[in-house]
């Protein structure tokens, strides 16, 4: 009687689910960031713009299992897991990472609760030029990455973040390529609604500061453009493309 190989399946399944969840985290994308918060830049007080942050956004049809993820800039030696606390990803959802706390960033953007944000406060932030590394894994090497952009300082975003081009696939594409925020956009940019006693250190309204100094300019934990929107650029698409073949 010929035995039957037990191995074999078992071992294709195993090969099959580790491409599938190589695939759907493909489509997981860097889709926005700014490096710093906009304010006066004079010799110390850099306490007052700290408010960076930068968004991933599951591009796909899918959710994405990010359990496992983590996060670094150019230092190596400082992981960030927030795959715990994030867990699945649905499609089209954005998540934000930021150094302010949940709360202040949410509060200042005035935020719903269901977008999620991640706070990594003082760990792995953003410099003027750095590079936003997201890994499958805790094990953070070429073979886990997932995203990477690495920006300049004259396109580091202060005060006006930068998002990935919207074309409807998960390709990646260079800073240099990367949208400035402006209102209105296809990304339903809008000006913070109120700077009035957002963290760390903000400067006295009655003081010799300037409040509208202060004000920031994004659309966190938003990406996808809404549905007429994204209509009008597909349409727009189409039409310079039928100029080009003439």
């Amino acid at each position: 009687m010929r035995r039957t190989n037990s191995i074999a399946p078992l071992f294709v399944a195993c090969v099959a689910s580790v491409l599938a969840a190589s695939t759907a985290s493909a489509t997981v994308r860097i889709t926005e960031f700014m490096s710093e918060g906009q304010g006066d830049i004079l010799g110390g007080n850099g306490g007052r713009r700290q408010r960076e942050f930068f968004e991933i956004t599951n591009l796909g049809a899918a959710a994405v299992d990010a359990s496992s993820w983590s996060y670094n800039d150019n230092n190596t030696n400082d992981p960030i897991n927030w795959g715990p606390s994030i867990g699945t990803i649905q499609p089209g959802e954005s998540i934000v990472f930021t150094q302010m706390s949940v709360t202040d960033f949410r509060t200042y953007w005035s935020l719903p609760a269901s977008v999620r944000v991640f706070s990594f406060l003082q760990l792995s932030n953003l410099g003027n030029a750095d590079t936003i590394n997201i890994y499958n894994s805790f094990t953070q090497d070429a073979t886990t990455l997932v995203d990477t952009l690495t920006y300049t300082a004259d396109a580091r975003g202060s005060g006006v973040s930068r998002n990935r081009p919207w074309d409807g696939g998960t390709g990646q594409y260079v800073n240099s390529a990367w949208v400035v925020s402006e209102v209105p956009d296809i990304y339903q940019s809008y000006l913070a609604p109120s700077p009035t006693g957002f963290p760390p250190n903000f400067p006295d309204p009655n003081g010799p500061w300037n409040p509208a100094d202060y004000i920031d300019l994004a659309n966190p934990g938003i990406y996808v453009p809404e549905p007429a929107s994204a209509a009008l650029l597909l349409v727009g698409m189409v039409a310079t493309l039928r100029h080009r073949r003439r």
